[in-house]
């Protein structure tokens, strides 16, 4: 193939037909990942656990003493244990391949001689892929063109240094397949999955999907462990402390028993039904239910969360650094004033000069460069069309945030009174007027027109030319001639000021962090009413005053500053650092390359839907609507989660103390069992179980976004949840203790008095889990009818109980005997009496200006 042919190939790429033929011929460009969860795996997973571990060894001996229907209950208990474990987790694995499905990769190739963008499974063999900093390599192929270009490749290889690549001239091939693509310099070369750092490429695609790199190694790969989430890992420990703790008693009551003269088998069935029961194992499934619906639900509300932990870390922001431009505004820029070398604003075709300038200068990467070439096209006419052809680029200095500017040389044969090439030059306007032929006079002027600009709340980009210029050098960019500014006009997006009263009512700190001059970011600042009172002196920090500043300084300073203003990227990630140290839990948006290092070193890296791969790849929310609101309702969202998982620890822990302590305190007394060990079994998996899951599903938290952040590293346990737990179990023990106490001294028959103590349990785990519903306010404050699911679970938690008491072969397993109306009227009583404890406790929190179990306090 001639020269001629390849250099046809660079401006065309493949056609539309060929790249369909060769879809349909090779398939997609994507890897076969292994199915995150395996339905088998998932099922046998269940049996590795210390209540699994318990119940089967309780089985096995059970069954060989004799006690054939105790063992039969004990496996009974497995089996429902293992479903009801196995569903739950199964439903949420489904959920979150589902909402993986949402990050929907794109690419971008040159077909029929035109940009396009993609999916990223439709990258075929041959097809010509533009590389641009902050977006992923789509597949493996050879570089063609390179300007500036690095590409970090730490993925694949675990080096962080970005790789410089340079361009492979083609010879005699295009848009096909590379035999020798092993052989050749690595250079040239780019992988699938690899990032683009700095600078532009193209790059003819050489393998797709399984053939890449990556999908050779995702194919060696048998298996990937899914490491755990720093909060399930601290729940799964608390859940082995109290294995160990809870073992230990269940010893103990197993030899207090056998040392009264109490049956063997009987002590171990119960010292194992006590061990059962008060293990929370159930914590860690509803653990990964809540978290999950948590993530379903914020993505109705407009967000995507990456991460499973992340949907909890929320609820902890107190710092939110808020990058203005798409999030607070709406992120479509317009041009709404042009002004000229001359400083006059003008319109028409008096700007055809700086209009030529936006088309030619331009790599319509974001919403600015669209806006200008939008504008440019308006203004120019038919003279825009073929403007690019005719005057073809032949260099350029790509755009860079160390920089703020990009510069292209063209050339201008055919341009009636050009003088060999021109070099055009846009970017910051401070900037281009540095490398610009301008008087201290003139300089003065420009610097006071562009400052009414800012005021106005426009942001600038300066544009500058120079003729004559052969190639494209730094040097070059120096006695430019200035050409003017475009000004460009980002609405506020409507309801952020109502978002952002309601951060500061939640505690929660907002700092703007900027490129843009102070005078624009404080316009912006002003519409949206975003601070009580007016920001000046100490609450503004610009960059280069924070260049200066230590990072102990600034660690001091950070705490009062509110608009950074002329940052850098590095500049970004030191704001956020000073705040981690200072140990608050910091929100960052962003939504370019420059971002990345700050949105990964943040807690909670935030990015819009357009941003770049490597912005998405280390966020851990994706704003789908770009909206600032949709960050403080997911941080709501966040909370409703925390304080969700608190609840059902409460629930769990309290039903766990209760049993413990009742086992163990009728033993010390020197009272018979309370209650059998199939009956602890019978409450702890039909009464307890669908309860706790039920609370999963608790939304209603009215005053969750009126208290301030918890702290950070704030314990799952807490002071006030312990004091809750213990008044619970005790209220419980003292009375059913006590019931036990007059009606065995009253002469009743042994299994009529543990019937009353099983049935008074059951009720009481089903009638206090409504105190549980809400720790912020009193049952009376609280719409008891909202949660369908609690309801239902505890609708069916009573109807098991009465078949436990009046059907014979359940009375014959669980060993109980039908009670009177009016028992069940006294326990039902006894209940009731135990919730109005329960609230006495609440509301002397409440009193004292807690609000029930704040996170805040611990």
């Amino acid at each position: 193939m001639a020269a001629r042919d390849s250099q046809e190939f660079l401006k065309m790429g493949l056609t539309s037909a060929e790249a369909r033929r060769r879809l349909a011929k090779d398939g997609p460009n994507e890897i076969d990942h292994k199915r995150r969860y395996s339905v088998v795996k998932l099922f046998f997973s269940q049996f590795a656990s210390p209540l699994i571990y318990i119940l089967v060894i309780a089985g096995i001996v059970t069954w060989w003493l004799g006690e054939y229907i105790d063992s039969g209950v004990i496996w009974a208990a497995v089996v429902v244990n293992t479903i009801l474990g196995f569903w739950q987790e199964f439903k949420a694995a489904k959920s979150l391949e589902a909402l993986r499905a949402f990050l929907n990769p794109k690419a971008k190739v040159i077909r029929d001689g035109e940009r396009k963008k993609i999916a990223l499974a439709e990258v075929v063999v041959g097809d010509l892929a533009v590389l641009e900093s902050g977006e992923s390599i789509p597949a493996d192929g050879v570089v063609v063109e390179a300007k500036d270009l690095t590409v970090t490749e730490a993925i694949l290889t675990g080096e962080s240094v970005p790789v410089v690549k340079e361009s492979y001239k083609l010879q005699g091939r295009a848009g096909t397949s590379y035999k020798n693509f092993d052989k050749l310099d690595g250079k040239y070369k780019t992988f699938m999955g690899t990032m683009a750092e700095t600078g532009l490429g193209l790059m003819v695609v050489e393998r797709v999907g399984q053939g890449t790199e990556m999908g050779k190694i995702a194919t060696s790969l048998v298996d990937t462990k899914e490491e755990k989430t720093p909060l399930q890992q601290k729940v799964a420990g608390l859940s082995r402390t109290l294995a160990i703790v809870v073992f230990a008693a269940a010893i103990v009551i197993f030899l207090v028993g056998v040392y009264r003269g109490l049956g063997l088998v009987e002590m171990f069935e119960t010292a194992v039904a006590v061990a059962v029961a008060a293990i929370p194992e159930g914590l860690v499934v509803a653990l990964t239910v809540i978290l999950a619906l948590g993530m379903q639900r914020i993505l109705k509300r407009k967000a995507l969360v990456r991460k499973l932990v992340s949907a909890e870390t929320l609820g902890g922001v107190s710092v939110i650094c808020a990058d203005k431009t798409g999030t607070l505004t709406e992120g479509k820029m317009r041009v709404v004033k042009a002004v000229t070398r001359l400083g006059q604003q003008v319109r028409g075709k008096q700007s055809e000069d700086i209009a030529r300038a936006a088309v030619l200068c331009n790599d319509q990467r974001d919403p600015l460069e669209l806006a200008m070439l939008a504008w440019a096209k308006n203004d120019l006419g038919k003279k825009y069309q073929g403007l690019t052809d005719q005057m073809k680029r032949l260099d350029e200095i790509p755009f860079s945030p160390e920089r703020k500017y990009i510069a292209t040389l063209h050339e201008t044969r055919g341009i009636k009174g050009s003088k060999g090439r021109l070099v055009f030059l846009s970017g910051a306007p401070e900037v281009v007027m540095d490398r610009s032929r301008m008087s201290k006079s003139e300089r003065a002027k420009w610097d006071k027109r562009l400052a009414e600009l800012g005021d106005e709340g426009l942001r600038l980009v300066g544009f500058a030319y120079k003729s004559g210029v052969k190639k494209l050098k730094g040097g070059e960019l120096a006695q430019m001639q200035w050409l003017g500014v475009l000004a460009f006009e980002d609405p506020v997006r409507e309801g952020v000021s109502v978002s952002l009263r309601a951060a500061r009512s939640a505690g929660i700190e907002v700092k703007v962090i900027t490129g843009d001059y102070l005078n624009t970011a404080l316009a912006v600042l002003k519409r949206l009413d975003i601070y009580k009172r007016k920001l000046e002196g100490e609450m503004i920090m610009n960059g280069e005053e924070l260049g200066r500043l230590a990072p102990g300084e600034l660690k001091q300073r950070v705490q009062k500053v509110a608009l950074f203003v002329r940052t850098t990227p590095q500049q970004k990630l030191k704001i956020v650092e000073a705040l981690q140290a200072r140990g608050e839990v910091v929100a960052m948006t962003g939504d370019g390359v420059n971002d990345a290092p700050a949105i990964k070193r943040a807690d909670i890296g935030i990015v819009v839907s357009e941003a770049s791969d490597v912005s998405k790849e280390t966020a851990d929310m994706v704003l789908l609507d770009n909206n600032f609101k949709t960050i403080i309702e997911s941080v709501r969202e966040g909370r409703v989660i925390y304080e969700t998982i608190r609840k059902v620890i409460v629930y769990l822990l309290a039903s766990s103390f209760t049993e413990v302590i009742l086992v163990g305190g009728g033993l010390l007394l020197g009272l018979p069992l309370p209650v059998t060990a199939v009956q602890i079994l019978w409450v702890n998996l039909i009464e307890d179980s669908l309860p706790n899951l039920a609370l999963a599903f608790e939304r209603n938290e009215p005053g969750v976004m009126r208290e301030k952040p918890r702290k950070r590293g704030a314990s799952l346990l807490d002071k006030e949840m312990k004091i809750i737990i213990f008044v619970i179990g005790l209220v419980t023990d003292l009375f059913l203790l006590g019931l036990f106490l007059i009606l065995h001294y009253r002469g009743l028959p042994l299994p009529i008095v543990q019937t009353f103590v099983f049935v008074g349990l059951g009720i009481d785990s089903l009638l206090y889990v409504f105190s549980v519903k809400t720790l912020r306010r009193n049952i009376w404050e609280e719409n008891l009818l909202d949660n369908t699911f609690l309801l239902v679970a505890v609708a069916i938690g009573f109807a098991m109980l009465i078949p436990a008491v009046y059907w014979p072969p359940l009375q014959r397993i669980l060993r109980t005997q039908a009670l009177a109306a009016w028992a069940w009227g006294l326990l039902l009583t006894l209940g009731l009496v135990k919730v109005a404890g329960i609230e006495l406790v609440k509301w002397a929190f409440l009193r004292k200006g807690i609000k029930g179990i704040d996170p805040s306090t611990s």
